[in-house]
């Protein structure tokens, strides 16, 4: 059996910090080393892999062709080892959450005032994105995604049913329109899914042909084209979890005559076993029951 090289891992690392910064001094001032430690470190593994990794200059140093390839290889890695390692010893005070924009800016930020409230010393950091599908950033404690019906995964815990229903300014509607069904025809529709899916769901399951639909703008977040709901443009369909404040308020109402449909849920994956993201879920799970 061919024997295997072993190298150091620490030599691997600090061959690594400076390929990324071009420099001893650098490299090791970051890791609080002297100058003559990280060289000493670089011509051992050199010495043991039997490669040239860097061409030194006088106050410099820059990787050659082998040491470009290898750097290639191990950069991922390391920087993936110190992340993980980094979130190890994060201590319980933290919380990293990773959710769609319309969905963060609309429910989620305006109601961490209320976690504040039973953990006031835990910082929530929240990541906002597309935030589809089931790929999870490892280094993310609670992911909350959006699927769409029939693409739900089993490990993903429900949060919230998309009940959606269309939604327009008061301002759209006459006066007497407020119990009568109103015709979707009457009332140009906004576009925020690609493709329009969620009206072609929606009319399907209403008995609404899609051909009485007459789309005016279009948008690439729910958020946006709420806001654009609100200002007259036309009805978005969308759920309670979204429009809860506009409806409180006036600024938004249900198309009248129209029941609600589910097109899809709103789920989240825990990936942290501490104390404080356990009780993050149970107080999602409590916080979203306010306005289903």
């Amino acid at each position: 059996m061919q024997q295997q090289h072993r190298v150091s891992l620490n030599a691997i690392r600090v061959f690594a910090i400076v390929a990324r910064t071009g420099s001893l001094t650098a490299a090791g001032a970051e890791l609080g080393v002297t100058a003559g430690a990280v060289s000493h470190q670089l011509k051992k593994l050199e010495d043991e892999l039997g490669v040239s990794f860097f061409r030194r200059g006088s106050n410099s140093v820059s990787l050659s062709g082998a040491g470009q390839r290898f750097y290639q290889e191990i950069g991922p890695a390391i920087a993936l080892i110190e992340r993980s390692a980094e979130a190890l010893y994060r201590d319980e005070t933290e919380i990293n959450v990773q959710a769609s924009t319309s969905l963060a800016l609309r429910w989620l930020i305006p109601s961490l005032d209320h976690f504040r409230d039973i953990c006031p010393g835990v910082r929530v950091r929240v990541e906002t994105g597309s935030a589809t599908g089931s790929i999870v950033d490892p280094l993310v404690d609670v992911s909350i995604r959006y699927f769409r019906a029939g693409e739900a995964s089993e490990e993903w815990k429900v949060l919230a049913r998309d009940l959606s229903r269309p939604v327009v300014s008061p301002g759209l509607l006459l006066a007497d329109d407020s119990s009568r069904r109103i015709p979707v025809s009457d009332v140009p529709a906004i576009q925020s899914a690609a493709g329009n899916w969620d009206w072609k769901l929606w009319c399907e399951s209403s008995d609404v042909p899609l051909t009485q639909l007459s789309f005016s703008h279009s948008f690439d977040t729910d958020d946006a084209a709420l806001h654009a709901c609100v200002a007259g443009l036309g009805m978005v369909l969308a759920p309670p979890i979204l429009t809860n404040r506009e409806t409180r308020s006036g600024a938004l109402t249900a198309l009248p005559g129209y029941e609600p449909v589910e097109i899809g849920t709103y789920r989240y994956l825990r990936r942290s076993e501490s104390k404080v993201v356990r009780r993050f879920c149970s107080w999602l799970d409590a916080e979203i029951r306010k306005v289903e």
